[in-house]
């Protein structure tokens, strides 16, 4: 069972204090604490504000808030072990390891948000307007998606490991117990199979693509709360994971054909602070200095070389490719030092992240849509796709080195060197956005430090679930 449920009471206090308190008699107001849950949803004001809570519950320190992309990244074959991290970058962590229970832990949380909105929504459906209710439903809806892509990634193995994903996933819990539920025999949920959480995350993100709005007024809002395009982008991630490569392409080209996203020029653009929220930027989970902080949990403070410098970036500054450790801008502009012969000693970081506890989480960016759809096209095409490679060159040609030519379908000897370019240049593009490793594991390659399909190339259920829910198994090698 998951045990770290937030109470229906402390819900609605939250909620609560999310809304203004419009009265100027404060002697009158009642305490926060005394507000019920249906309080809490009783207007249209209320519910858009506990709506927006749910973004906040995103922000979980131990998951979303960076986490959940650092533990996938620390265990792959472009970061130094990273001690910092327990036993997950080495591959030795235990059941009863407390990074790895803070993140199963933070992930259940930000569910329990998102399901406990659906449940109240439902239960004051009419308060507000039925086009914000259905936005409302779609936006947890993605953010349920989220988090259950990342779970089913971080504690359970690819989706090829079994021929019908048949093996154990996590547990699928889609309710939103109160006080008097939670600990009932009933919630010792086992885990559901790897191919029934996909089914239930393409499941949430079609439903999402039917009731999000394809774009909103504000900047802000645009990266920082789900559209049509986020969950078209998430979920063509999902196909290629699946090894659904036409639905992978479908769906990425939808967002390409909607014309409401575009690179930005540089390729450092997106992780400036100054510039999050441009139309690269399909969507991340948005931060500020008060969100995260300290000094334990941001992304700017793992990999940030003035901060706490975690994270070493040195295998992926190796990379053995003339073209990368040349000119390419992703190493210019985004390494420190930039500079690197293949025999110094010095270490590297990434300078993707270097604005302390405020870095945005990015979760989809318009660059990985086109390599998705490349990706998709590369697959279901009987040779050499030329569609592929334009979309490929669109991401390429932003950084590479101008001694580089762009390449064209003489440049692959075969479909499979198509793959592989693509594969390459999503190492490249999306370094240390939580890709890498998932990418070497669905195609069913070794990390330099773990080979597919080994026991330990996933995280343990934590011991104390294991403890509480007799219903739950342990991944092998625990």
């Amino acid at each position: 069972m998951i045990r770290n449920f937030i109470s229906l009471r402390q819900a609605a206090v939250g909620a609560a204090l999310l809304t203004t308190i419009t009265s100027c008699d404060v002697v009158d107001q009642d305490p926060p604490a005394a507000l019920t849950t249906a309080q809490a949803f009783a207007n249209p004001d209320r519910i858009a504000k506990s709506a927006v809570g749910m973004y906040d519950q995103l922000q979980d320190a131990n998951f979303m808030g960076g986490r959940a992309l650092i533990y996938s990244d620390v265990r792959s074959d472009d970061t130094n072990p990273a001690p910092f991290f327990g036993g997950i970058s080495t591959f030795t962590a235990i059941a009863n390891d407390g990074t790895v229970t803070a993140a199963w832990t933070g992930g259940y949380r930000t569910l329990y948000g998102a399901n406990f909105f659906l449940q109240q929504i439902e239960a004051n459906t009419g308060k507000t307007s039925p086009a914000l209710e259905a936005q409302y439903i779609g936006e947890a809806k993605f953010i349920r998606a989220v988090v259950y892509f990342q779970l089913v990634n971080l504690f359970a193995q690819p989706y090829n490991f079994t021929a019908d994903a048949s093996h154990l996933g996590v547990p699928l819990q889609l309710v939103a117990p109160d006080v008097t539920t939670a600990f009932d025999p009933s919630q010792n949920l086992p885990r559901s199979t790897v191919k029934q959480v996909y089914d239930q995350i393409e499941q949430d993100l079609l439903e999402a693509i039917t009731a999000l709005p394809e774009t909103y007024t504000t900047s802000f809002d645009k990266t920082a709360r789900a559209t049509k395009d986020a969950a078209r982008s998430l979920l063509s991630r999902v196909y290629l994971y699946k090894g659904q490569y036409a639905d992978a392409a479908r769906l990425a080209g939808e967002v390409i054909t909607g014309g409401r996203h575009a690179l930005n020029p540089s390729p450092a653009t997106p992780f400036n602070a100054t510039s999050y929220q441009t139309s690269e930027s399909i969507f991340s989970v948005a931060m500020n200095t008060a969100d995260n902080p300290n000094t334990n949990n941001a992304l700017g403070q793992h990999y940030g070389r003035q901060r706490r410098a975690d994270i070493i970036v040195t295998p992926y500054a190796r990379i053995d490719t003339n073209q990368f450790r040349g000119k390419d801008r992703r190493r210019t502009l985004l390494l420190d030092p930039a500079t690197f012969p293949a025999t110094t000693t010095t270490n590297v970081f990434t300078l993707k992240y270097n604005n302390a506890s405020f870095d945005y989480v990015p979760v989809v960016r318009y660059s990985e849509t086109l390599l998705n759809r490349a990706e998709g096209l590369a697959q279901t095409n009987a040779g050499i796709s030329t569609d592929a490679i334009a979309l490929l060159n669109q991401v390429r040609n932003r950084s590479k080195p101008g001694y580089a030519p762009a390449f064209t379908a003489t440049s692959f000897a075969s479909k499979q060197a198509l793959i592989d370019a693509i594969l390459f240049e999503r190492r490249l593009e999306l370094a240390f956005e939580g890709h890498r490793y998932y990418d070497l594991m669905r195609y069913k390659r070794n990390s330099s430090r773990v080979n597919y399909g080994a026991p330990l190339a996933v995280l343990p259920i934590p011991l104390v679930d294991l403890q509480q829910n007799p219903n739950l198994v342990q991944n092998p090698g625990y």
